[in-house]
């Protein structure tokens, strides 16, 4: 499931509205948030904080979401590499990227081998 899938089931298990989010944001349309439930984008760090607030999530379980969505574009469906991610609490958000992006260049190596 998408990050922006994930994200309207959390809303809506909250029982929040896309303007009750927009509103907090600062935006006077909705289409910001149906953008991002739509998968059209993953909002910047300031702004995924935010959301987070208002639906009552900590900055750790949106970073998950974000992750989540990250290895699922990568094609990496490997439920260990995942949890390693989400098992060691201390790994900073950039510790997690310079991560992926090792596992990246494994694999266009490995594709240019064949």
């Amino acid at each position: 499931m998408s990050f922006g899938k994930k994200l309207r089931q959390i809303r809506q298990e909250k029982g929040l509205t896309q303007d009750q989010i927009t509103g907090a944001l600062g935006y006077s349309s909705n289409s910001y948030i149906s953008d991002i439930e739509i998968g059209k984008f993953i909002p910047q760090q300031d702004k995924l904080e935010k959301i987070a607030e208002v639906l009552g999530i900590t900055k750790e379980e949106i970073e998950d979401l974000v992750l989540e969505e990250s290895l699922e574009k990568l094609g990496i469906d490997d439920p260990a590499f995942t949890m390693m991610f989400k098992e060691i609490p201390r790994m900073t958000r950039e510790e997690k990227q310079s991560l992926i992006r090792a596992y990246e260049s494994v694999m266009r190596a490995r594709n240019l081998k064949r």
